[in-house]
């Protein structure tokens, strides 16, 4: 029987040989985003975040089950509750959806039907995709606290669509059976292949899943338990390296190779919201937003939620995270829209982490030695501007 992760001696996972095959999707959905929602302090030049959303295909092959972590964003978004489309046209500048997960599945072969479990991460538009495409047979299941409920329309308020909850079986997760980490868990196959934690902060309801891909290696899906990973990278336990990695910096041709470290950390944000005593080797970048407009809900559990996730989870060497919307996710790692027949269980003996453990440097904007932003990172301009409905840009969708 497979030996357990170390997780720094605290509440590591039980010991099991049993796993699951995960496939990572590219949900096809692109957003801009107003950082100051997300970050502090927002750095010059990084006003706007670019992001990607990927959604997980678990298959527990023993049990002969398969289960979505998380859907993306519905296609038709524009048909989501008033209480959705107020907050995107409120506080998102771009937001553009190519495909329904629904499609991507069908596309390469899979039949909705063969979907048993649907889990959601949390409650937010660009996660909880299109569950009422899929048939009555398709479980949905959600974090304690989820909400709120009634649904939509009868509930005017409501961010959840009724169509999603009806005639399906709805169960609402609650951790606890036991702790790994620091965070409360159960076990959602009740062999160790695939613990569900409670992890809170972002959204009620928000949970993450810890999926065994080899005896003694998992994933660890993070849905939005922060949106960017410079939020807790670099550490104490991963400090940012002499030379940044070529592969991490997709427009090398941009950066002085090798690029030494001091390119990005003597530009550290920390730097003016704390003051020069920053260790800018072992500080994340950023820290979350907290002021009214955050997307945190409890900003300060959030944080606390985050560090707990570096500190115990992707400092261990047999572990690596995902969050749903790092870019770099889709610039090293297969997907099932291209290679439906690859899987992330060898991620370790693949060298993934490696890849991508600093592609959000890619993301951030380069400076002159006086400070200046002489231009952007990987991508030349936000990945998507305004709102796009049907393929045609609109003003807006709740005239």
């Amino acid at each position: 029987m497979g030996t357990a992760i170390g997780l720094g001696g605290l509440n590591p996972p039980p010991p099991s040989d049993s796993t699951v095959r995960v496939r990572m999707i590219d949900t096809k959905s692109f957003m801009s985003l107003h950082a100051f929602s997300f970050v502090k302090p927002v750095m010059p030049g990084h006003e706007r975040m670019s992001v990607t959303t990927v959604a997980f295909l678990i298959e527990n092959e023993r049990l002969g089950k398969k289960a979505m972590f998380d859907l993306g964003t519905r296609k038709d978004y524009w048909n989501s509750p008033p209480f959705t489309l107020t907050r995107i046209e409120a506080a998102i500048p771009g937001v553009k959806i190519e495909k329904d997960v629904t499609e991507i599945l069908q596309e390469q072969g899979m039949k909705l039907s063969e979907i048993d479990d649907i889990i959601w991460s949390h409650s937010h538009w660009d996660h909880m995709g299109s569950p009422h495409l899929f048939p009555s047979s398709t479980n949905l299941s959600y974090g304690k606290g989820t909400g709120p409920f009634p649904t939509y329309p009868e509930n005017p308020n409501s961010n959840l669509n009724a169509d999603d909850f009806k005639g399906r079986k709805c169960v609402e997760i609650d951790c606890t059976d036991l702790h790994i980490g620091p965070f409360p868990a159960t076990d959602f196959y009740g062999d160790g292949s695939l613990y569900l934690l409670d992890t809170p902060g972002h959204w009620p309801g928000h949970i993450c899943a810890l999926a065994r891909t080899t005896p003694d290696t998992f994933v660890f899906l993070g849905g939005d338990i922060c949106h960017f990973a410079g939020d807790f990278r670099p550490s104490e336990e991963i400090p940012l390296p002499v030379s940044i990695p070529a592969d991490a910096l997709l427009n090398s041709q941009k950066y002085p190779m090798p690029c030494p470290c001091e390119f990005f950390s003597a530009h550290h944000p920390q730097l003016r919201e704390i003051g020069p005593s920053v260790d800018t080797k072992s500080t994340p970048f950023y820290q979350l937003s907290t002021h009214a407009h955050s997307t945190y809900k409890d900003p300060a559990t959030a944080a606390i939620t985050t560090y707990g996730m570096q500190k115990y989870f992707d400092a261990d060497p047999n572990v690596m995270v995902f969050l749903a919307h790092d870019t770099s996710l889709l610039d090293h790692l297969p997907t099932f829209n291209e290679s439906p027949d690859e899987d992330l269980n060898d991620w370790k003996e693949s060298g993934f982490k490696q890849k991508c453990h600093w592609g959000w440097m890619g993301e951030l904007p380069r400076y002159d030695k006086d400070g200046n932003v002489i231009g952007p990172g990987n991508r030349e301009k936000p990945i998507v501007d305004g709102l796009w409905v049907d393929g045609a840009l609109v003003e807006g969708f709740m005239k």
